[in-house]
């Protein structure tokens, strides 16, 4: 072999070596950069959100620690629970000396995606306003789940020293057939 035909299998050689080569980068290569780059990216977006998430727990972080703390454990029927917010209301009411003049027991709030339920009851009672205070503060009670979400009240046209009062009292309560675990958000 000449020293022409020498150099020319070598050039002949490096060009298949490079083709090739060329042809591996586009075959296997390339592709399997391309899968890398897009995980990567949603992998960063995957770690994006839940640092977002993080942030936003930790905003609400002693919002769920007080509900954790004061969240009501006993799980109840809607109508137990409108039973029992009735008898405390009147019971209260009567212990302080108010005259109850009507219950009436309100539709509840329920439904299937909510964590908790609410029993409602609208009560008039009528009495001194300092002992009203008294009964509405011992009413609302946020680790208990009960609040008096409506308040009216109104001066007596015929005695000075009393007072009618309404009162929308709610109750939150877990519903039953649900468990501890599922409600709590």
């Amino acid at each position: 072999m000449s020293d022409r035909e020498k150099k020319l299998l070598v050039v002949v050689g490096l060009l298949v070596f490079g083709i090739i080569n060329i042809g591996a980068f586009q075959i296997l290569y390339s592709p399997r950069k391309n899968t890398a780059k897009k995980e990567l990216k949603g992998y960063n977006e995957d770690l994006a959100t839940a640092q977002l998430m993080t942030a936003m727990q930790e905003e609400r972080r002693a919002e769920i620690e007080w509900l954790q703390r004061n969240e009501q454990k006993q799980i109840k029927s809607p109508q137990k629970a409108l039973a029992d917010l009735e008898a405390l209301a009147n019971r209260e009411a009567k212990r302080r000396g108010l005259t109850v003049k009507r219950v009436k027991p309100m539709t509840g709030i329920e439904g299937g995606n909510l964590n908790f339920f609410r029993a409602r009851v609208e009560i008039e009672v009528s009495g001194r306003e300092q002992v009203l205070f008294q009964w509405i503060d011992r009413l609302n009670s946020p680790s208990d789940l009960r609040t008096a979400t409506s308040l009216r009240i109104n001066p007596k046209k015929d005695d000075d020293t009393q007072v009618d009062c309404a009162v929308v009292l709610e109750q939150w309560f877990i519903p039953e057939g649900r468990d501890e675990t599922g409600s709590t958000t």
